[in-house]
């Protein structure tokens, strides 16, 4: 399975709207990524391997924070709040840093 960021399912659909009609959970996936993605899926990609190379973040939860884009540390650590082994305090404030360069 891979995983994608909703910018990249945003072009995708895009894409795809343009070679036929979309299904209705497509369009409804379409008009959510137009709404909550900032971020182009070249900016996106970027932010992603970013977030990787910061200790204690893995590719799943790198793609997370580049959908969500926190602003704060509590919204950072809802990310993690299911996960056993979360950034430190250093490495949540290197993400936030990555994060709004971004924004």
């Amino acid at each position: 399975m891979k995983i994608v960021s909703l910018a990249e399912v945003k072009e995708i659909l895009m894409k795809l709207g343009k070679e036929r009609e979309l299904t209705r959970e497509q369009k409804i996936a379409l008009e959510h990524s137009e709404k909550v993605v900032k971020l182009s899926a070249k900016k996106t990609k970027e932010l992603i391997k970013k977030v990787v190379g910061v200790k204690g973040v893995n590719e799943k939860q790198a793609y997370k924070i580049a959908d969500l884009l926190p602003k704060d540390d509590e919204e950072l650590l809802a990310i993690f709040a299911k996960e056993t082994i979360a950034p430190s305090e250093e490495g949540r404030k290197k993400i936030l840093e990555i994060v709004k360069e971004y924004l």
